[in-house]
């Protein structure tokens, strides 16, 4: 004789639907979440090819107009024109091969790429990091001083400053008190 009652049976049968059900579940979520992964870096990489494509083509306009200039330099025939026309030439020529390489990399070449040098040279990586931070920080200290330098909270300045007529600025004991001749 089972010690298993009807609803006992019952129950533990639900359960095993229910548990089914979920893992079904579970296993659609994960192949629709795969699918969106494969879209999704699909999408970055054609995105990338494009910006890559116009950086390139952008990179070899500059690489013209420096040519451009170091020619002038030259047809002026100082000797330090001659020099510095060398220089601007040089660098056109490093420009270019940059074009170059934008425009016939795939956007997934080049993240290939740049995880290769990063795993064979960290230490540049975290340089060129430290570099970004620092200048980040730089540039947000500068325009934050820039903003609140002036705040006084809407109010004119003469609310926080009593200039008692004599021009000098003395600073009120009460935050936004008008002085006497502010009053009359």
């Amino acid at each position: 004789m089972s010690s298993e009652t009807p609803q006992a049976g019952s129950s533990s049968g639900l359960v095993e639907q229910a548990s089914s059900g979920l893992g079904d579940a579970a296993s659609s979520v994960q192949g629709k979440a795969g699918e969106l992964k494969m879209q999704g870096r699909s999408k970055l990489g054609e995105t990338l090819d494009q910006r890559t494509t116009q950086a390139g083509s952008q990179a070899r306009q500059m690489a013209d107009a420096m040519r451009q200039t170091g020619s002038q330099l030259r047809e002026q025939g100082q000797s330090g024109n001659k020099q510095m026309a060398g220089l601007v030439e040089a660098a056109a020529d490093r420009v270019e091969n940059l074009a170059g390489y934008l425009q016939r990399t795939s956007g997934d070449g080049l993240l290939h790429d740049a995880e290769d040098m990063a795993r064979r040279r960290p230490w540049l990586v975290a340089g060129v990091g430290l570099v970004a931070g620092l200048a980040a920080s730089r540039f947000l200290k500068a325009s934050s001083e820039r903003r609140y330098s002036g705040r006084t909270l809407g109010y004119p300045s003469s609310y926080m400053y009593g200039t008692g007529g004599n021009g000098y600025g003395t600073r009120s004991s009460e935050p936004y008190a008008r002085t006497a001749s502010e009053v009359t």
